[in-house]
């Protein structure tokens, strides 16, 4: 795209940064030109690349001289009227002013100091009064000392300067009238002054500026988010809510940011505060220019670059602060950064060192570090302006943390100097960090890069979870008896169904209401036509000596027939008890039913599996009757097929968050052992959730999508380094058995 040289390229530009023609900026055309007005206003006003110095030359006429010294009694200056009304009387005064003040051009943003044009010179003649004292001068040249010819020249001018002072002027941008308190009189027609001032460059100069463009941007999507503010809590098709305060609030930080970043390095101080502050010091002899501060920002940039080692910068964002002191009770750092830094303490570690305590080693390493004011800020901190949980994005903070490559080791920062070297030529470059060794506390670090994530795969509280595969096979009892249904046949499947129709079976002669034949039906959709395809049993009956009449209604349709045939001597399967309906169930399992002693392939009963929901995946709910079988003088064997998911799925990663099915508890996984099926974690609890797991409950892992169930759960913290009692115990009883009542008496003692 070619680089915005008008007030329309700039506007596509910003749409295009902000996501059109994919996204649909919702702005009226009046907004985005008054934002770029506010723009352009902002950048000449503001920003020292948005205007220059100028050397503007005036030539007097008779009409600035007759109205400069007109004192308002004459028509020619200004005369304000005011009155006051009271119960009897009138009072109006007059009030005059003088018109003084030249009128300037628009685009004139601010005037320093006047001077008169003098185009005299050397060559003007020998009659010229300067050309007779360079002739005096030159004779001094000749016949004295030259430091103390500069001296005199010096003491000179500075009379000069008590004797005659400066020109008082007056200038307000708004009126762009420069008022000159001069005696007017003594003014001379065709005369010259020389206005040394500012001017606000052309706007076709400034709109490829990168500020002019990310200013104008960040107006943009504010404008953006306030329109879409209205909206707030609009739901749209499929639950999706307009996120109008986000893009507002993301709008007002790039513009803070963009306004602070002004203040500090572009913005030019009000004129009258040049006046004030430079004058009391020399004028020739500037306290650091801008042109000398980014020479050497450019060299401590440099000199990092070369000098320094790269780091890994990683800031800490809140996860909970306490309500009353806002103290911060749980971390997280999962953001990295890779920024050189320069190593101050360049001959070893500072600090105590590795010290021995009771407790063990104590490593207390220190080291100093120092990054780039500038690298930070233009890197880093944009990045982290963004993240709501970040309060302080634009330095290094305390509790932020920096991974050292060459020790393979995180350090905390303790704390942030950031006026060392001080004010070098009235300006900062560089934070120097005092860091000391991590010492990890159960935050949570997820940086996605694994030399770093590692480092603390063994610290903290780790529990234990022993899991299983979350499938578990099912079982049924079948249940004999003699008169009941052998098997229904359908005669005509009906049209026009809705829903399934409802089965009726007249009730058995013995009378029981468990010894009645219960049947549902099984429909199906062919050519846009449902009927019903096959009626199976939950309950075959006993008792019957006749053919029972099977009645078919319901449902939305019609036609439906069916018969069925009885047994009346043999004995068959008429229902089946459910003794553990399974879990993990992805598909209807093969239900296999054992021949009856003695008889045949076909005397064998015939059922068919239901499955429905439980939790993540399905569990029989029971056994339909297709065939009830005949001969069977003892109960058969009934066989349900393994789930599918029998011994688990997955394989959690390290790090990631799981998640309990019930309890809502979510933990960050530490390691993950697929043969012992034991999973590691730390962080229960994280996000605010409840604190436990239930044993029993399925485990699944938010990324990997791994599921097992949690058979026991151990709460010991399994990698406590000074967790060792057991140990110290059992080798000291293999030394002295404390199990006497006095291992170091004599035997009778």
């Amino acid at each position: 795209m070619a680089k915005p040289n008008s007030r329309g390229a700039l506007i596509n530009y910003a749409l295009r940064k902000l996501g059109a023609p994919v996204l649909e900026i919702n702005l009226d055309d009046d907004q985005i030109h008054d934002a770029v007005d506010d723009t352009i206003q902002y950048f000449q006003q503001r920003h020292y690349d948005g205007i220059e110095r100028m050397f503007l030359k005036y030539k007097f006429t008779q009409d600035d001289i007759d109205r400069g010294s007109a004192q308002g009694t004459d028509g020619v200056g200004i005369v304000t009227t005011t009155g006051i009304q009271t119960s009897n009387v009138t009072v109006t005064s007059n009030f005059y002013e003088t018109s003084n003040f030249l009128a300037v051009p628009e685009n004139i943003l601010g005037v320093n100091r006047i001077f008169k044009f003098d185009s005299s010179s050397i060559s003007g003649g020998m009659f010229s009064i300067k050309y007779q004292l360079f002739l005096n001068d030159l004779y001094y040249f000749n016949s004295v000392n030259l430091l103390q010819y500069a001296m005199t020249k010096t003491y000179l001018e500075d009379i000069d300067h008590l004797l005659t002072t400066e020109k008082q002027i007056r200038f307000n941008i708004r009126q762009d009238r420069l008022y000159l308190d001069i005696d007017w009189g003594a003014q001379q027609v065709d005369e010259f002054i020389v206005i040394d001032c500012f001017r606000a460059l052309d706007t076709e100069q400034i709109y490829n500026d990168p500020f002019v463009k990310r200013y104008f941007t960040a107006l943009i999507k504010k404008q953006w988010g306030s329109n879409l503010l209205k909206f707030r809590g609009t739901k749209l098709p499929g639950g999706i809510e307009l996120n109008g305060r986000e893009i507002y609030d993301e709008g007002v930080r790039e513009l803070q940011a963009l306004r602070d970043r002004s203040a500090m390095d572009y913005e030019m101080p009000p004129l009258d505060f040049i006046g004030w502050w430079i004058m009391a010091l020399n004028p020739y002899f500037q306290q650091g220019t801008q042109g000398e501060q980014r020479l050497v920002q450019d060299l401590i940039n440099e000199h990092l670059k070369i000098y320094g080692i790269e780091v890994t910068y990683i800031p800490r964002k809140f996860v909970n602060k306490a309500t009353i002191i806002e103290e911060v009770t749980a971390s997280k750092f999962d953001d990295n950064f890779a920024v050189e830094m320069y190593v101050n303490s360049y001959d070893g570690y500072s600090g105590a060192g590795d010290v021995l305590t009771k407790f063990g080693m104590s490593l207390r390493d220190e080291v100093e570090l120092t990054v780039s004011k500038e690298r930070f800020e233009e890197f880093i901190a944009p990045f982290m302006e963004s993240s709501d949980d970040i309060e302080l994005s634009s330095r290094p903070r305390e509790g932020d943390l920096v991974f050292f490559p060459l020790g393979t080791r995180l350090f905390e920062i303790k704390f942030v100097e950031h006026e060392d070297p001080f004010y070098q030529l009235g300006k900062n470059y560089v934070y120097k960090l005092k860091c000391e060794l991590f010492e990890y506390e159960d935050e949570v670090i997820d940086t996605s890069l694994e030399i770093i994530d590692t480092q603390v795969e063994d610290e903290g509280y780790i529990a234990s979870l022993q899991l299983v595969g979350i499938g578990r096979t099912a079982t049924a009892l079948a249940v004999r008896g003699t008169g009941y249904i052998r098997e229904i046949f359908l005669n005509n499947d009906g049209s026009g169904f809705t829903s399934p129709p409802v089965v009726s079976i007249s009730t058995s002669p013995n009378g029981s209401s468990i010894a009645n034949a219960t049947a549902v039906a099984i429909t199906t959709t062919r050519a846009n036509v449902t009927s019903v395809e096959k009626i199976l049993m939950t309950n075959a009956g006993f008792g019957y000596n006749t053919t029972p009449i099977i009645t078919i209604s319901g449902g939305g349709g019609s036609g439906a027939a069916a018969t069925c045939s009885i047994e009346t001597a043999s004995q068959g399967i008429v229902r089946f008890n459910m003794t553990d309906n399974g879990v993990g169930f992805g598909t209807v399992p093969i239900v296999t039913i054992s021949i009856p002693a003695g008889g045949i392939a076909s005397d064998r009963a015939v059922g068919i599996a239901s499955i429905g929901d439980a939790g993540a995946f399905k569990q029989v709910n029971s056994i339909f009757i297709e065939n009830a079988g005949k001969g069977y003088t003892t109960n058969p064997t009934v066989t349900i097929n393994d789930p599918e998911t029998i011994s688990g799925i997955g394989t959690y990663q390290f790090n990631e968050i799981v998640q309990g099915m019930r309890s809502g508890t979510q933990a960050r996984v530490k390691s993950w052992d697929q043969d012992t099926a034991i999973l590691l974690v730390s962080n229960v609890g994280v996000g605010g959730t409840i604190r436990g797991f239930f044993e029993g409950e399925d485990i699944k892992g938010l990324t990997s999508d791994a599921l097992f169930s949690l058979s026991s759960l151990n709460k010991d913290n399994t990698t406590d380094k000074y967790n060792e009692g057991d140990i110290f115990e059992s080798e000291a009883d293999s030394i002295i058995d404390f199990t006497e009542s006095n291992p170091f008496g004599n035997y009778w003692c």
